[in-house]
Formats: structure tokens, sequence, C-alpha cells
């Protein structure tokens, strides 16, 4: 019995198209599952021509205007993080606010879970897709799995952790200043919870990890494969759960406890490229969530796994890319296919 199976199946559309001057109009729609969770994600090709209306081009000189008109109130900007921001017990964190280069750690002023921690990226109020460097995001990373060691060391029931990333307004960031969030609760969030359960009944009906599985596979058919590194394999989702989504998989390492310096490098490298792929793509915004297993065991069923999607640029009146069909049917559009994804983010690797 085949382990992974890239399940998909076709649908026409048929109706008169006032843009062809009336003529009948068939259009083909392709509908993918994933192999795991059996998200959907749905592929006509005629979307393609309507990328410039679905992600206008990003208006540089409306985000440099907001930048400016926000900058002096940024509690993270001149140091100002030194006291504005809420800060740990020096019981609970070695150090209030830990830092490492020009990263730096503190509490959420609104936390979503025991441990929910945000991480400014750098002095810098604006940065683009492009100028978050490998160098800057191994600091953030490298600050992130270090909490979360402490985290559990001091309370063992913070066992499930994700590291996340909201970048610029139309992701759903508050503020214009780069940063990260993390998270840290004793059960997983939804979408977690669903990866871990699927990933366990894989195990027990295959006896093989479907993480292992799937990395064999994609590297089999080499379409969706964008790049190798020691630590970590990066390629387009099959059935993306957003806008050109990528994952990576890290296939020695099941939490992020497991995490030594070089799996850190890895994440912080692969990040970066892919944000330069994106940018040169002409997009300006992008959400990321890496997850991991729980950390008080090892899980042969699972392995650290990363998704990234870009989202809408910024204009000043951006649509949003995210309703019903993304938040109450669960399905994704697929804009470009991701096999041309792939592709297209190749040559950053």
């Amino acid at each position: 019995m085949k382990k992974i199976l890239f399940q998909s199946w076709q649908q026409t559309a048929v109706f008169h198209n006032p843009l062809k001057e009336g003529q009948l109009d068939t259009q083909n729609i392709e509908v993918r599952m994933d192999p795991l969770t059996g998200h959907q994600s749905t592929f006509n090709e005629a979307m393609e021509g309507k990328m410039s209306m679905l992600f206008p081009d990003t208006d540089y000189a409306y985000l440099e205007e907001r930048a400016k008109a926000t900058e002096a109130a940024c509690f993270m900007c001149d140091g100002r993080w030194r006291s504005a921001t809420p800060s740990y017990s020096t019981g609970f964190l070695p150090e209030s606010r830990p830092q490492r280069g020009e990263a730096v750690l503190f509490p959420n002023l609104f936390p979503l879970a025991a441990f929910h921690a945000v991480i400014m990226l750098g002095d810098r109020h604006l940065r683009l897709m492009n100028e978050l460097h490998a160098d800057l995001l191994e600091d953030a990373l490298a600050l992130s799995m270090e909490s979360f060691r402490e985290c559990h060391r001091q309370d063992p029931s913070l066992r499930h952790f994700t590291i996340n990333a909201n970048f610029l307004l139309p992701a759903g960031a508050s503020l214009i200043h780069p940063h990260l969030q993390l998270l840290g609760s004793p059960f997983p969030g939804t979408h977690h919870q669903l990866l871990l359960e699927k990933s366990l009944a894989h195990f027990q009906k295959h006896d093989s990890c479907y993480w292992l599985d799937l990395l064999e596979e994609e590297k089999f058919r080499e379409v969706r494969m964008i790049g190798q590194m020691s630590d970590s394999a990066w390629f387009a989702a099959y059935s993306p759960m957003g806008a050109n989504e990528v994952n990576a998989i890290w296939p020695d390492t099941s939490h992020f406890l497991e995490w030594k310096a070089s799996e850190v490098r890895q994440m912080a490298e692969g990040i970066s490229r892919v944000l330069k792929g994106y940018h040169h793509m002409k997009f300006s915004t992008f959400n990321f969530s890496c997850f991991s297993g729980p950390v008080d065991r090892a899980s042969p069923e699972f392995r650290c796994f990363l998704r990234l999607v870009n989202r809408q640029n910024v204009t000043a009146h951006h649509r949003t890319d995210d309703y019903y069909f993304q938040k109450l049917l669960k399905n994704e559009i697929i804009i470009q296919r991701p096999e041309k994804l792939a592709a297209n983010l190749r040559p950053f690797f």
C-alpha cells in the first residue's frame, strides 16, 4: 500500500463570459487534498491571470509613510523596549528580557498562552522581506530555543511550543517593527493538535513517520522540491493552506529541545532565502508557524515542521486574502501551482 497519496480531482465550469465577448467559456478546476490532514486547495488556471488584481503591487511610498508616522510611538524603537515592554521574573527565565545580538525577547502584554513571548528583530523600525537576514533570524531563533528549554524546565506542563510571525499589517501584525511570537502551552492549538493526531495515526497504520515518508516522496517527484540543507528540506506544499506556501521538515528532530545550533541556523537560512524569493516575486508580507512535537518525550511519529506563506501586499487599501473560503470552509485558493512556485524559488537555494 502506498503511504503518501497526492489526491486531486477535476471539475469543469461552463458559462458565457463577458470578458470574451459573451462566448461560451470552459474553465477547468483542480481540487487538491493534503495527504495528511485532508485540507483542500483549489486551483483554476484562469486565476493566474488575476494575479495583479488579487495581489496589487506593493505601495512602497505608502509603506515608508506609515513607517515614519509610527516610528516615534513604537515601543521597540530607540531603546524604548528597555522601559516600555513587560519583563519576566528572573525566577522564570535567567534574564528578565533575554538578548542575543540585536534580538530581544520579552513577554507579550496580552498573552494567548501560559508562555507567550515577543522577539524584537533588530533596532530598525522598517525592514523589507529581503532585509531579514539569516544572522538576525538566527539570533532570534536561538533565543527561542533557549526560552523553550528554560520554560519547560521551570514548568514541565509546558510541552507544546510554536514559533510564529506576522510581518507587516496585511499579515496581521499590530506594528510595523519586525518581530516573532513564541507560544508555549500544556496543550497544542487546533491545527497543531490535528498534525499530531494525524501523524500518530499514520505511524500506527504504516509503522513509519509520515514526515519522512512525505519527504522521500517529494524528493522522488522533484517538481515541488526547492532546496536541501544538511538539517532541513524545503519544498512547496502540494495542497497549500495559504498563498505560495513553502514547507520545511527537519528529518532528525521531533521537538525543539532536540535542536542544536545547526538546526537553528538552517531554519534562519532557509526562511531568509524564501523571503528573498518572495521579494523577487514582488510580495511584501508573510506569516509562518513552526511546529514541534511535545518536548517531554521523543515522538517517532512526528518531525519539526514549518509552514511559510505570503499575504497581501502593503497598499493604502489592501484587500484581505482570507475570507469565508479559508476561515469557515477551511479550503484555500491556489494562485499559482506549487510546482511553479518551487521552480521560482530554487534559484535562492
